[in-house]
C-alpha cells in the first residue's frame, strides 16, 4: 500500500481549499521528501516544514517541536487563535450536559 496509495493527482490536490501544512521528518523512513515537496507544490498555499533530527515518529520523538509547529499553524488559521470555532447548536448541547 505504501508504494501505491494515496494516489492523488496534482489536479486532485489543486482542488484543496483549506490551509495545509506538510510536516515532514528529516529522516522519515516511509515518506520520501520528494513526495512531501510534491504535496506542497500541488496544494495551493501549502507550507512545507521539515522537522530536523526526527524520523516518521516526530510527535513521539520531539513532541515539543511538533506541538509548537501545530500550535503555530492553528493560531494562524483559526479565527479564535487556536481553538476550533463551535457552532451554536454544539454550545447548546454542551449546556445541557
Amino acid at each position: 500500500m505504501q508504494r501505491t496509495q494515496p494516489n492523488y493527482t496534482a489536479g486532485d490536490l489543486a482542488e484543496i481549499r483549506v490551509p495545509v501544512v506538510i510536516a515532514h521528518a528529516e529522516h522519515d523512513e516511509f515518506i520520501r521528501r520528494e513526495h512531501a515537496e510534491y504535496l506542497a507544490r500541488s496544494i495551493p498555499g501549502a507550507e512545507l516544514v521539515v522537522l530536523p533530527n526526527v524520523s516518521n515518529f516526530a510527535p513521539l520523538q520531539r513532541p515539543e517541536t511538533f506541538d509548537a509547529l501545530l500550535g503555530a499553524f492553528l493560531a494562524r488559521v483559526l479565527p479564535s487563535g487556536g481553538a476550533p470555532p463551535r457552532r451554536h447548536d454544539e454550545r447548546a448541547k454542551m449546556k445541557d450536559c
